[in-house]
């Protein structure tokens, strides 16, 4: 039995009405879960540690507030002056974890596999900014809250990484305890642009 393990995604039990709420208003409001995505803190700090990061990674580390850089399938968020959260689609983070452990050896750091502890949730659609502004303190206008640009904020009482990953398009990267709650005040905010 225990070897007949499945994971579930945090919102299995919300999935319902996640489909429901963006089907056929996709263009005004739109949440999918991105379950299972590799999620991994590195902390440390100095020039021998960006470069044996950056050798493992293939992309050099976001060094200002609200940064992150991409290359093919990872990403690399900023998030406090020697502190990163590093971000796969590809379910690697044990050999991601262990790549950086060696890369790094005896330096002062922390590589930490946070996967399992958070999901994104992605969020789309010509409402959004109203949706999010509804519970989240940031300025979200283009001019200030730019494309690729990240900032740790809270959605009403969740606490969350917000990316923006186009003009209609944000990334809410969720504790696992707080999804379901986040989804659902997502949808609460989003039903007014959903009739």
């Amino acid at each position: 039995m225990l070897n007949d393990l499945i994971q579930e995604s945090p919102l299995v039990g919300i999935e319902g009405r996640t489909v429901a709420a963006s089907n056929g208003v996709a263009e005004r409001f739109q949440l999918t879960e991105r379950p299972f995505m590799t999620l991994i803190t590195l902390r440390g700090e100095g020039a021998a540690f960006e470069t044996a990061v950056q050798h493992v990674l293939g992309i050099a580390l976001p060094k200002q507030s609200g940064g992150r850089t991409t290359a093919s399938e990872r990403a690399v968020l900023w998030m406090g002056p020697d502190e990163w959260l590093i971000q796969s689609t590809q379910d690697m983070a044990t050999d991601l974890e262990l790549a950086l452990r060696g890369a790094l050896g005896s330096q002062h750091c922390a590589v930490v596999d946070v996967s399992s502890g958070y999901t994104v949730i992605d969020i789309a659609g010509t409402r959004v900014r109203e949706v999010l502004a509804s519970g989240c303190p940031l300025d979200l206008h283009p001019r200030v809250f730019s494309n690729g640009q990240c900032a740790q904020t809270h959605f009403f009482k969740a606490g969350v990484t917000l990316c923006r990953n186009g003009d209609d398009r944000f990334q809410v990267i969720v504790r696992r305890s707080f999804s379901e709650y986040c989804a659902l005040m997502l949808l609460d905010a989003a039903e007014p642009y959903l009739a």
